[in-house]
């Protein structure tokens, strides 16, 4: 879309049942404002069915106040609004941006397997995803892997979807001092448990390593069962289980660790995405350990900004480990360079501008 202006706009409005805290909305809206964009929230019904929800929605949109041309931002997993954004951006006309950050499809069928490849269930959310994406305006992607995945899986048009990298909540996350050597090399994973964070992949490797290491594990989700039926037989001091945790407490966390694991899966969206955790602990300080994928090399040098492993590879994982434990050198080289670019490049202002910058090329700068 191009409206013929001359700047990106100064105002913008998140529309949706969306959640205001989850890191990527809340990093985003923090980047805009430092920049002195105006974020308004047209937000209703998050937990309500659609045909509950729109009219809730649309009462908030008529008493919002934008001003003319104001873009509208629906945000991640909310899908289903698009279709009363996309109505809504008609009259009058202006952009539709949609911030999706997985599909539909990709998490539902082929990662989690809630739906079997080709049932009516897999082909419903396939089509989602598509007709979502394809009334949208402008689609973000967290990687350039996502983006390619959109363009030739939903048949998307290349030019209308853009990488903007995830980044980290600095209100939340920063550099952090060292943890103080006391024998026992602690490492943390925190997460939700999709098989793309092969947590099988981590209990083998805590298997596979002395006592002098010790895991803390951090939330539950899809694969906690079959996780805990690996741990049989672990001593619980070397493998500590936690149920959820705020964000804000994950900085304490992360800092008794002396090293955080990211994702270790091998299903198709392990290798398209950047999580959260690795953006946040590296801003912390502390190395970290993830699978080598496309996504993680878009951004980050292997051995510099942090360590790979062969995706659902246990026994690559835990030398890696032991590398880190007995070469300390290598492990704060890491841990700096790491936490270094990710502090400096992906912040809120500099999403917030990478954002603002998309919208410039959209409207015409």
């Amino acid at each position: 879309m191009n409206a013929g202006r001359k700047s990106p706009p100064t105002e913008i409005v998140f529309f949706g049942g969306y959640d205001p805290d989850y890191p990527r909305n809340a990093i985003i809206r923090k980047g805009l404002e430092r920049l002195g964009v105006e974020v308004k929230s047209c937000r209703a019904g998050g937990s309500r069915r659609a045909v509950f929800r729109y009219p809730l929605l649309l009462a908030k949109y008529f008493t919002t106040g934008t001003r003319r041309g104001t873009p509208l931002f629906v945000p991640d997993f909310r899908h289903k609004d698009v279709p009363l954004a996309w109505v809504l951006s008609r009259l009058p006309r202006r952009m539709l941006i949609f911030d999706p950050l997985v599909s539909r499809y990709e998490t539902r069928v082929l990662d989690r397997g809630d739906a079997r490849k080709g049932s009516a269930q897999a082909k419903h959310n396939w089509n989602i995803d598509r007709i979502v994406m394809r009334m949208s305006d402008l689609v973000l992607a967290d990687t350039d892997a996502h983006a390619a995945f959109y363009v030739s899986e939903f048949d998307v048009e290349e030019k209308k979807v853009r990488t903007l990298y995830l980044g980290y909540d600095d209100t939340v996350f920063g550099r952090i001092p060292e943890r103080v050597p006391d024998g026992i090399f602690r490492v943390l994973f925190y997460g939700s448990f999709l098989p793309l964070h092969g947590t099988d992949v981590i209990v083998e490797a805590a298997r596979l390593l002395d006592s002098g290491f010790r895991f803390r594990i951090v939330g539950s989700g899809q694969t906690m069962e079959e996780f805990m039926r690996r741990a049989d037989g672990i001593d619980r001091e070397r493998l500590e289980l936690s149920g959820n945790v705020p964000e804000k407490e994950l900085p304490r966390l992360i800092s008794e660790a002396d090293a955080v694991l990211g994702i270790f899966g091998t299903t198709l969206k392990t290798g398209m995405v950047i999580p959260n955790k690795v953006y946040q602990s590296m801003a912390c300080g502390r190395p970290v350990v993830t699978a080598d994928t496309p996504a993680i090399r878009e951004i980050f040098t292997p051995g510099e900004h942090l360590v790979c492993v062969q995706p659902g590879n246990a026994v690559m994982l835990a030398e890696e480990l032991k590398r880190l434990r007995d070469e300390r050198r290598f492990a704060a080289s890491v841990a700096e360079a790491g936490g270094r670019l990710v502090r400096e490049e992906y912040n809120p202002e500099k999403i917030g501008a990478r954002l603002l910058g998309i919208l410039g090329q959209e409207y015409g700068e």
